[in-house]
Parts: C-alpha cells; structure tokens; sequence
C-alpha cells in the first residue's frame, strides 16, 4: 500500500492577522503608517543627537528646548541649506528642523491621547448604554444629545481660556495643583483635558449603534442560553465584533485632534510658548511669509503631511477590518 507523506492541515488565520494581511495590500495605508511610524521614532529620540542630518561638512544634533532663547541673534532668518541649518532658522535664529521634530511630540501626544480617551470613554459608555435596558439607554442617550447642543470648538476655546486665566492667576489647591502638572508639561495638561471633555460623545453613540446591532444576533441568544453571564457576554461575544469600526472612526479622527492643537497654539490657547507647536511657529512666522516663506511653510507642510498620513492609514483599516469592503 502506498504510503504518501499526510496532508498538511490549513492554518486558519484570526481575523485580526487576517486583517494585517488585508491592510498590507493597500499601499497608501502602508505608506502612511511607515510615516507614522518615523514621526513616532523622531518623537522619542528628538533629545539625542541621532536625530540629525548631515549637511555639507557639519552635522547639527538638535537644539534642547532650554538652549533656543539662548541661540545667537546672528543666525535668525537664515535660509534653508545654511550649514548646520538644513532647514534654516526663524527670526530669533531658532534651528527651525528642531523645532518642527519637538512640535512631532506636542503633535502624536495629542492624537494619541486624545484618541485613546475618546475610545476608552465613549465605547464603555456606548456599550452600556446599548446593551442595558431601554429605559436605562434612553435616559443615557439623553445626556449625550444635551452634550451634542454645545458647539464643541466653542466650549474648547472657552474652556482653554479659563485654564490659561486660572493658571496665569496663581491659583492654589486642587487647581493649583493641575496648574503646575500643566507647567511641566509644556501646556498640553490643559490641552488634554479640553480635548477629552466631549470628542467622546460621538464614539459613544457609534458603540450604541454597534451594540444595539451586535446583540440581536443568533451567538447572542445561544450564548444567554447556554447560561453565559452579561460580562461574558459582553467581552467574549460583543466587544471582539464592535472593536474594528470603533478603531477605524477614531483613526479618522485623529486629524481633527490634531488640527484643533494646531488651531488652538495658533490663537495663543494651546502650550506654553517656548514649547514648540507646528500652530504656534506658523503663528510667529505667517505675517513674514512673503519674505521667509520657510519659516511657516515647513511646519505647514509637516501638519499636513501628518493629518494626510492619518487620513490614509484610517481609509486602510477600514477597508482590512470591513470584510464587505474588501477586493472593491
């Protein structure tokens, strides 16, 4: 009898490396994402000397944040390509290439951050309201919808007022204390926290959506059947199926958190000056455009090319994560 070796069984791939694997194929979300990716390792390392380019004969490690109201005055308004220089200074000859790598920190933080805080907050609050009962949901939902009637970049401005009087006024106690942290960082405590008092609202009403959907279906039923409790339900059965598109929305949203730092530094409400911010050195430099143009085209250029990355990864995610979408 011939013996032949066995077959060997498939693999069954899971559906996230599968999804991976369908992200891989869309070539403008891999693109994107090794852009991210850099501006991430430009963040982290922006301190070292690593991050630096060579230009003619000399190699200009980056300037820290304490050194730049020490740079010579000799050296503001030089343009791009002086040696040393790659992408020239601003009128208080500030190395502008440093400056935009520490605005990537103030950047990322804010889109991660405020992405995370979003997530985490509107989708336990989407998934419980969808998944209690119907009274427990609409009074829930009720709150969400008084919370939709405040213009959102409004109570942002207002709410980044305050805290900017609050902290320019020495205040003390528990304020006093946020003050302080806000110092430390650079001003983007305060940042944060108008950031996530509301972009979560419309992630908890998505979460709503996909609970109230992913509950009806027939594992659901089998599962109370079988005698499996809420939390399990939830966590085993829901959640795993509601994830994807809850992370696709917040990729597509990163962007406008990103451009709302901007906007924000750029009327004088986002960080501490000399914290570097792409909105604020377009601030200090867009009234001389016409005669350094470098100055605010280059963290110009950076934003967009960020929000652009962004906008492309989550077209990416949506089309992998989305088993209708893909092959169209």
């Amino acid at each position: 009898m011939f013996r032949g070796k066995k077959p060997k069984k498939a693999r069954s791939r899971g559906p996230f490396r599968d999804a991976f694997h369908q992200l891989l194929k869309h070539r403008a979300a891999v693109v994107a994402g090794l852009y991210i990716l850099l501006m991430i390792i430009f963040a982290l390392f922006a301190d070292t000397s690593i991050i630096s380019l060579p230009f003619g004969k000399e190699v200009r490690p980056l300037i820290a944040l304490q050194h730049y109201a020490k740079t010579s005055f000799r050296n503001r308004d030089l343009p791009p390509g002086t040696p040393g220089y790659p992408l020239g200074t601003d009128y208080l000859g500030r190395d502008i290439w440093s400056r935009t790598v520490y605005g990537t920190r103030v950047s990322l933080s804010v889109a991660f951050v405020a992405a995370t805080v979003s997530l985490l907050i509107g989708l336990t609050y989407g998934v419980i309201s969808g998944f209690a009962r119907p009274a427990i949901d609409n009074i829930m939902m009720r709150f969400v919808d008084f919370l939709y009637g405040f213009p959102l970049l409004i109570f942002i401005i207002l709410l980044q007022a305050y805290f900017k009087a609050v902290s320019r006024a020495g205040a003390t106690g528990f304020m006093g204390l946020l003050t302080q942290l806000d110092r430390a960082m650079g001003g983007l405590f305060f940042v944060f926290l108008a950031l996530g008092m509301l972009n979560w609202i419309g992630m908890a009403r998505l979460a709503r959506g996909q609970t109230l959907s992913v509950k009806q279906k027939e594992y659901i039923e089998a599962a109370r059947a079988l005698g499996a409790s809420n939390l399990r339900i939830v966590f085993r059965h829901i959640l795993p199926n509601i994830i994807g598109p809850c992370i696709v929305a917040e990729t597509l949203a990163i962007p406008g958190y990103i451009l709302t730092e901007a906007f924000l530094s750029f009327i004088g409400l986002g960080v501490t000056p000399p914290t570097p911010s792409w909105g604020l050195m377009i601030s200090d430099t867009y009234q001389a455009i016409r005669v350094y143009p470098w100055e605010c085209l280059i963290p110009g250029a950076a934003l967009t090319l960020t929000t652009l990355a962004f906008n492309f990864l989550g077209d990416g995610l949506r089309d992998a994560l989305d088993p209708r979408l893909r092959g169209t």
